[in-house]
């Protein structure tokens, strides 16, 4: 007993001065960036002045930069190997900026400065993760659209499955990249019909 105390003590000390490795110093972490392309180019619509994108909500367990994957129907997981670039609300929030500013739809986008806008856009992500059983990557997106005077104009949740070839990272991250093009081009379509109607 006394032995197995002193090789406990040991291995402490030998730990702490650097003597003995108990860790790798240069893990091979992979990151990753979602993108959408959009279809086409800039299109030629009506110019409906000023958008500011709020800041996009992230629900956990979804809210880290390590991809989650839902192991069972309880249990959710991460990738300790494979991380987004940037937050996912960072990562949410320039996917809708550039994907706004190119429609053509607004003479100005703005995430930085809210003054003088015309409609303001809230996101909230409330599914984000890759299902290991299914092989699928799983994106629910909630939209709200406001006017100026605060009315609601768009309510919409957006919700995509899209397979992804394999359970490796760089696969599910294909798959969100097809499921955020599917739900920005869909949301493009319902906030113009929304403003439009007003």
């Amino acid at each position: 007993m006394k032995m197995l105390k002193w090789v406990s003590v040991l291995f402490a000390l030998l730990a702490v001065n650097g003597c003995v490795k108990i860790w790798q110093d240069n893990l091979d972490i992979r990151t990753f960036m979602l993108q959408a392309e959009r279809p086409g180019g800039r299109e030629a619509v009506a110019d409906y002045g000023k958008l500011w994108i709020e800041d996009v909500h992230v629900l956990p367990p979804y809210n880290v930069r390590s991809l989650t994957v839902r192991e069972s129907d309880v249990e959710f997981s991460t990738t300790y190997y494979s991380e987004l670039l940037m937050s996912p609300a960072e990562n949410f929030r320039n996917l809708f900026y550039d994907w706004f500013s190119k429609s053509g739809c607004f003479n100005e986008v703005s995430i930085s400065d809210q003054r003088e806008m015309n409609y303001r856009l809230v996101a909230s992500v409330m599914e984000f993760y890759g299902d290991r059983k299914s092989t699928e990557a799983v994106l629910r997106i909630k939209i709200s659209l406001f006017g100026e005077n605060r009315e609601v104009l768009l309510h919409k949740d957006y919700a995509q499955r899209v397979h992804a070839a394999s359970n490796a990272a760089e696969d599910y991250i294909r798959a969100y990249n097809q499921a955020v093009e599917k739900i920005l081009i869909q949301c493009e379509k319902d906030v113009v019909s929304a403003i439009s109607a007003k």
